[in-house]
């Protein structure tokens, strides 16, 4: 019987830990091409031992999932029936990266005293004699290589899944070599040594991005059936593209992942670096590549809060106008330093970490009485912000390069400061210091962006760039005489990436002595 008919099981599984005397499966899913639907069971662990955090972050699979998981008897009770309705007798399981499956599956039929009731074949081992120089082989790239849509592989259905298409991949090539049968599959895989990868070599034809332009645009790598993996930026499309291709030593994992599966490009060009920037923040949100991770919206929720600071919302109105932020917690150490002054009492967590509230209160006296400070003058945030501004602007006729950086971080509730087993009331004031800059800076940086919604932006030097930009969208036209009090109301995360690029992108060009003048 050919390959291509044979009738196989795909399967796999996902367990607790690297070996079986150490860990149990967890999960067990098989499949056959003839059955339209995967089969998947969460398998129950002995004495109720709780999933390892570490394996609940890899696979998915928490303690509130594992109130399905059935009895490992039950669950091969149920593999059985499945072969003996969907496979037939002389099972082949095909698996990939079958060395890690084996001895898990070797351990569970022990403990059931039962005999394996199929052999196995790796599509890991049959990929390395086939495409020795393909940079990666691991399921999701290899499957990508097929044209499995690229997605989250982290549950063993999905795994199964792309088996399936990494299989029928497989007996494609392998039929081109004249291997049709199981037979001749075996002896090809003894006579065949393994060989060490001596190249790289891509799907993407190399006549492909070596024609690309000297311009400055953005790239979308595609998948072999137009799924958008990768939207990039640009100043050369040709040197940043052809970059990915170059050096095959200390590659990023992950990259050549994708690489794997990119087979065609499709560009858009523009008229300047600052332009494909803009743009492709906006690609990244209407297309969302899978292997994009910075400027996509996800969960991310913007912060604007009232002018006395005392509410907030994630979207602007004509009351929350101040921001934007880019989340609730961007100001939250001088909102609970204001709160803790009207309340006479000091919050625990003011930065983050739970502190002794009697040291926060000694930190902050001592902070006051170095600069000349009434405690009770910070009950009102705008006047922290206000002492904070001050220093700030202070910092930068000191050190511009310093106080562009702070301007320049981006707001996080995360404290970055040095970790200290003892803290003292002097670490404190410090603690004081720094945040009343920095959420000054943060403050700062709102304006900035609020500046940039509706601007008139002229670069001179080695690049000219002329933008009008209005609503946070470059338009043509000149802009209007008249701009709305509440600029950020019906904008959201896409708006304010778009102007953080812009804000940014701006600043690099000044660092390169080049003009920057708005209007």
């Amino acid at each position: 019987m050919s390959l291509k008919k044979k009738s196989v099981l795909f399967l796999d599984l996902q367990t607790t830990g690297a070996k079986p005397d150490t860990a149990n499966i967890l999960e067990i899913a098989w499949g056959s091409l003839q059955s339209e639907t995967v089969e998947s069971f969460l398998v129950q662990q002995p004495e109720d031992q709780p999933v390892p955090r570490r394996i609940q972050f890899i696979t998915g699979i928490y303690d509130k999932h594992m109130v399905d998981a059935r009895p490992l008897p039950e669950v091969f009770s149920s593999l059985k029936e499945f072969i003996k309705t969907h496979v037939g007798e002389d099972v082949l399981a095909v698996i990939h990266f079958a060395q890690f499956e084996k001895p898990f599956l070797a351990d569970a039929y022990e403990k059931l005293q039962e005999a394996m009731p199929f052999s196995i074949l790796c599509t890991h081992e049959i990929a390395k004699r086939l495409f020795p120089n393909l940079p990666t082989r691991g399921i999701k790239g290899l499957a990508g290589y097929f044209g499995c849509p690229s997605g989250e592989l982290k549950r063993a259905a999905n795994h199964v899944q792309a088996t399936q298409v990494i299989w029928q991949g497989l007996t494609a090539a392998l039929e081109e070599k004249g291997i049709h049968t199981v037979e001749e599959l075996h002896h090809w895989l003894q006579e065949t040594p393994k060989t060490a990868r001596s190249k790289y070599e891509y799907p993407l034809p190399k006549e492909k991005r070596l024609s690309l332009p000297k311009e400055p645009g953005i790239y979308r790598m595609m998948s072999r059936w137009g799924e958008v993996l990768y939207v990039g930026k640009a100043t050369s499309l040709h040197d940043r593209v052809n970059s990915y291709f170059r050096g095959q030593k200390n590659r990023d994992t992950r990259k050549l992942e994708m690489l794997t599966q990119v087979w065609d490009l499709h560009v858009t060009t523009v008229g300047s670096p600052l332009e494909a920037a803009l743009l492709e923040t906006d690609e990244i949100k209407r297309l969302n590549p899978p292997y994009n991770v910075s400027l996509k919206v996800g969960r991310r929720e913007l912060a604007f809060f009232n002018r006395d600071f005392t509410s907030s919302r994630a979207e602007a109105d004509d009351e929350h106008f101040i921001g934007p932020f880019s989340n609730a917690m961007a100001l939250d150490s001088i909102l609970r330093l204001s709160a803790s002054l009207a309340a006479e009492s000091f919050d625990e967590n003011m930065f983050y970490e739970p502190l002794d509230a009697e040291l926060l209160k000694e930190g902050f006296q001592l902070f006051c009485e170095r600069h000349g400070f009434e405690m009770y003058e910070f009950t009102s945030v705008r006047a922290i912000l206000a002492v904070g501004l001050n220093w700030y602007r202070k910092l930068k006729d000191e050190d511009e390069e310093e106080a562009q950086e702070l301007l320049e971080e981006t707001e996080t509730s995360e404290e970055d400061d040095d970790v200290e087993t003892e803290l003292t009331a002097e670490d404190i004031a410090d603690k004081f210091e720094r945040h009343f800059i920095r959420s000054a800076a943060t403050y700062l940086r709102t304006k900035k962006l609020t500046a940039l919604m509706n601007a008139h932006i002229q670069v001179t030097g080695e690049q000219k760039i002329d933008l009008r930009i209005h609503n946070g969208h470059i338009v043509k036209e000149d802009l209007p005489k008249t701009i709305s009090k509440c600029p950020w109301k019906d904008h959201s995360v896409d708006t304010y990436d778009r102007m953080t690029v812009l804000y940014t992108e701006l600043n690099k060009l000044r660092s390169q002595d080049h003009i920057v003048e708005m209007s």
